[in-house]
């Protein structure tokens, strides 16, 4: 078979994509990098076959981004085993100072024509060999970086480059392109490269903001500049920035992004206050498909209306009659009720026009109350002949009877109630809960808020939520007739989470089949039902979520009680402890567990690397034998080689590599072990 049945033009053009690094990236002046990824590399195309590799070659080492010293010290090695490749180097990228490598990286790239250093270099680095290197090549353009969230680095790897650097843009003939990362006067840059770099032949200048014009212009006046490019977006606040009254100096500005959507309608609103709302039409009398029937009018108006509705567009309503009367039915779609003194309101549109309420398909109270009697404040009695708020919320209640959601829809792993989600959804009463579940329990599919405790409850309002598939239960009331509720209730609940709980509530669900239940997330206090429940429920479970004060409380091994789950979440509350292994370690093979994740609520607390130790020494998952990721919320991957050697968190990711288990940080993202220098 022949190796390459392709020319490798065409080749070329296939690889390019894969291969290419935009020049937007490569320019990146971001506090972050852009290269701060922990992706496959792209040097892997050139291992598919020898055709690729003669192909990939030259588009590889086009572009060159170092960010370590290992890297460097692979460059050079490679360059200096074939010479060939360092005159493919066209953008040259160097995140650090790299040491003595970086002199042989130099010599061996004399095509050079864009270079990117940084300013941000620590004492422990070394910029000898960049110093000495500098003075090989010619670029046409020079990007210079420094990190605008810090103060600027003082120390004598960063004064010895930009002396190099003074020295340099003196003999670098081919320079036309600058980009200066400061915005005003600096004495650094100011002592060592202006009186270099403004007596080059410039005709492209870069600066952070529009702020930093004035002074560059001033500084960089006999350049011969034709582009002063602006890398942040301009905002409504910089309007007093821009040279209205220099025309020339208008026309070399370039904004190399784009404003925010606010920014642009603040600048327009701004720049079109005179002018009229609405241009004349040039056919007054023209009405959109005045031809068609009045059926297809409706139809397609009404599917318009209906894209453009989700957000409640009240003034859409006042547009015309027809659409008053095709767009009302998608603005009562959901409703959220923001102010319990709106109730009152709600209830009376809703009794005035009962077409309305089959229309709503979600409803939400959103304010917070204290206690059942403060929701009717004695104080606020309503009119004669007008609906308290208790009152009208079962008049809503039992006449919306096609809802789908009730309160927040929000998927998340938050298992406990904080007071953040306690304004966010009200309390309803226990007696409205079950008015909810009468009306509605045939059509319902998401139900969550918090309910008001009651002392004897009846299980009845359970069974009929026949189309229940998520229920986040968040009310104390304690339940007297466990016994008497059918295994049959709740048939198709697939998803539970107990923000909090009587320990009946748990007999109670233990007494039901929970044929769909696939999904569990329990955040109340341990109570001894809870072992029951999961022993009931247990092996249905596929994607389990716990505090680690119920991991650590219940007296069974959890993976005897779940066998079958592919996702245990741990969660810790206000502060970050690793688990006891031994909670983590069955006694017997679990192969369907794959993924376990660490999550909570945290608030900038420290980690302790001494427990964290200990627990990865420990945790050698022998008989889980299927788990293949540890995900922690808590932290993300570091994006520079000096925080990458401080990290424990890469020491722990590459212990834990050893046994075949990939650590993930916040984002999901996998550790990928660093090239190193041996």
């Amino acid at each position: 078979m022949r190796e390459n049945l392709l020319p490798d033009e065409l080749v070329s053009e296939i690889l390019l994509p894969a291969l290419k690094i935009p020049d937007e990236l490569f320019s990146n002046t971001e506090n972050i990098s852009p290269f701060a990824t922990y992706n496959e590399s792209t040097s892997a195309y050139l291992l598919v076959c020898k055709s690729w590799l003669r192909v990939a070659t030259p588009l590889l080492y086009n572009v060159v981004v170092l960010r370590s010293k290992a890297q460097a010290k692979a460059l050079a090695t490679a360059l200096a085993a074939n010479s060939q490749l360092g005159h493919f180097i066209k953008k040259l990228r160097v995140e650090g100072g790299f040491g003595a490598p970086m002199q042989n990286i130099l010599r061996c790239s004399p095509n050079v024509t864009d270079l990117f250093l940084t300013l941000d270099i620590y004492s422990s680095d070394n910029t000898g060999g960049l110093c000495r290197g500098l003075s090989l090549i010619n670029p046409t353009r020079f990007i210079l970086h420094q990190d605008s969230r810090h103060k600027p680095l003082d120390n004598k790897a960063v004064s010895q480059l930009l002396a190099a650097l003074s020295n340099c843009l003196v003999k670098w003939t081919n320079l036309v392109a600058f980009h200066c990362p400061f915005g005003q006067y600096s004495p650094p840059f100011q002592k060592a490269l202006l009186p270099s770099v403004t007596t080059k032949p410039l005709h492209t200048l870069s600066i952070p903001s529009i702020g930093a014009l004035s002074w560059a212009y001033s500084t960089f006046k006999t350049c011969p500049l034709k582009t002063i490019s602006i890398k942040d977006p301009l905002t409504f606040w910089d309007r007093d920035d821009m040279p209205d009254d220099d025309p020339v100096l208008l026309s070399l500005l370039k904004f190399t992004k784009h404003p925010t959507e606010w920014d642009l309608l603040a600048l327009r609103d701004e720049v079109t206050a005179d002018l009229p709302l609405i241009a004349p039409s040039l056919n007054p009398s023209f009405v959109p498909m005045a031809n068609a029937p009045k059926p297809v009018q409706d139809e397609l108006w009404s599917h318009i209306l209906s894209l453009a509705m989700p957000p409640r567009k009240l003034r859409l309503l006042l547009v015309s009659k027809t659409f008053h009367r095709l767009a009302l039915s998608h603005y009562y779609t959901r409703i959220v009720v923001r102010r319990s003194e709106d109730l009152p309101q709600l209830a009376s549109i809703l009794m005035r026009d009962s077409t309305l309420c089959s229309h709503i398909r979600g409803l939400t109270f959103s304010w917070y109350t204290w206690s059942e009697q403060n929701l009717d404040n004695s104080l606020e009695r309503p009119p004669e002949g007008k609906l308290s708020r208790t009152e009208s919320i079962f008049a809503i209640l039992s006449r919306t009877n096609n809802l789908l959601h009730f309160g927040n829809t929000r998927r998340a792993t938050d298992i406990s109630m904080t007071f953040s989600d306690m304004v966010r959804e009200s309390h309803i009463s226990w007696d409205a809960f079950e008015t909810l579940a009468r009306c509605s329990g045939s059509t319902l599919h998401h139900l969550s808020g918090p309910i008001f405790r009651r002392e004897h409850a009846t299980v009845t309002a359970f069974e009929n939520l026949k189309a229940l598939r998520v229920l986040v239960w968040n009310c104390t009331t304690v339940f007297s007739d466990v016994e008497d509720v059918s295994d049959t209730a709740l048939p198709n609940l697939e998803e539970l989470r107990i923000q909090s709980s009587h320990s009946s509530f748990l007999s109670v669900l233990s007494r039901m089949k929970l044929t769909s239940l696939r999904r569990a997330v329990i955040g109340d206090r341990y109570h001894a039902s809870l072992e029951t429940f999961l022993q009931t429920h247990g092996p249905k479970l596929s994607d389990l979520c716990v505090s680690r004060g119920i991991l650590s409380a219940i007296g069974v091994e959890l993976f005897d009680l779940c066998p079958n789950i592919t996702l245990l979440t741990i969660w810790n509350s206000y502060e970050i402890i690793a688990p006891s292994f031994k909670n983590l370690h069955p006694s017997h093979s679990v192969p369907s567990l794959l993924k376990i994740t660490f999550d909570g609520e945290y608030y900038n607390v420290k980690v302790k690397d001494s427990e964290w130790d200990i627990f990865f020494a420990n945790f050698k998952p022998q008989c889980l034998v299927g788990l293949r990721d540890l995900q922690f919320k808590f932290f993300q991957w570091p994006t520079t080689e000096r925080d990458i050697a401080k990290s424990s968190w890469v020491r722990w990711a590459e212990i834990m590599l050893v046994r075949g288990v990939h650590l993930l940080d916040s984002s999901g993202t996998k550790w990928r072990p660093r090239l190193k220098v041996k």
